[in-house]
């Protein structure tokens, strides 16, 4: 599945009775939530569910639950550097038809949630408070609803209650899969080696997010890269793995996949569930890679 989204993002479920209200870390984190400064041009309102690039899709991840829970789900903002000076409402509409768009230009499957398994709180009318730039879309879901299943939704900006504020021409769509956490999402600590023509080197890290990405594949950092070139890790039903480019890849990063190392034979593509660790070796531009990494990548924690 070819993919352009840049992260899958942390999500803590609080239950109040039956209903709960989930708060987005991700967002705070300024992972996704960015604010482009446009001085002296027309105040744009956006959907900017991308810090770092403009491919206006991303894929949540939440707490597995059984309860309705309220989900901040897309960041609305006024893309300037200063806070709004007053309140802002802005009313945000569903768009099935993006998804359909996605799945066309990128090969892959998601299906729009029916109108049961979700609602668009306060009618999609979100307000970007005065002394802040961003608001939040929230829908109202049950967790458990969207197991198993490639699920994402479009939304579109309709309108802004203000003349002062202008729909942005790029930024008024988003599309937004929206996943459960799978066994394999949590913090992991990653120890490999990077064979590279120039800068071969060892790499380690401890605590690394890997994310869910939808029932059987997370995203983690290619190597030691860092999060901004990921790779997708597939879980197959005898437990190997298929490595295949990451949300956002590019240039040659975007032609990694499975590579066994011959010198490394450790390092086979398969995760065991007892240990919860990852083998891995991969490798780009494939089929004939320059750079190879094997690496080993153990649980350590829920993220």
């Amino acid at each position: 599945m070819k993919l352009y989204i840049k992260s899958i993002f942390v999500m803590s479920l609080l239950s109040l009775g039956m209903t709960g209200c989930l708060k987005d870390n991700a967002y705070e984190d300024h992972e996704i939530q960015s604010n482009r400064p446009i001085d002296g041009q027309p105040s744009v309102i956006e959907l900017k569910v991308s810090a770092n690039n403009l491919t206006r899709f991303v894929t949540l991840a939440f707490a597995n639950s059984t309860k309705d829970t309220v989900v901040n789900l897309v960041p609305v903002t006024l893309a300037t550097n200063g806070a709004a000076g007053e309140d802002i409402n802005v009313t945000v509409g569903l768009r099935p038809s993006l998804v359909t768009d996605y799945n066309t230009g990128n090969g892959t499957a998601y299906d729009v949630p029916t109108p049961s398994m979700f609602s668009l709180v306060n009618n999609g009318v979100v307000t970007i408070p005065k002394g802040s730039n961003v608001g939040y879309l929230q829908i109202k879901m049950v967790p458990a609803d969207f197991i198993g299943h490639d699920w994402a939704i479009g939304f579109v900006i309709n309108s802004i209650d203000k003349s002062s504020y202008t729909i942005s021409g790029n930024l008024s769509t988003a599309v937004v899969a929206v996943a459960t956490k799978n066994q394999y999402d949590g913090l992991y600590d990653a120890a490999g080696f990077f064979v590279h023509p120039t800068v071969p080197r060892a790499f380690g890290f401890e605590s690394q997010k890997v994310k869910t990405y939808n029932a059987n594949t997370v995203t983690k950092a290619l190597g030691d890269l860092g999060d901004a070139t990921p790779i997708n890790i597939t879980v197959n039903a005898d437990n190997t793995v298929t490595i295949t480019p990451g949300p956002g890849a590019s240039g040659s990063t975007a032609l990694v996949g499975n590579y066994l190392d011959p010198t490394r034979p450790a390092y086979n593509n398969t995760y065991n569930p007892a240990t919860k660790t990852f083998m891995l070796s991969y490798g780009y531009p494939m089929p004939t890679p320059t750079r190879t990494i094997t690496e080993k990548v153990v649980y350590v924690g829920v993220r």
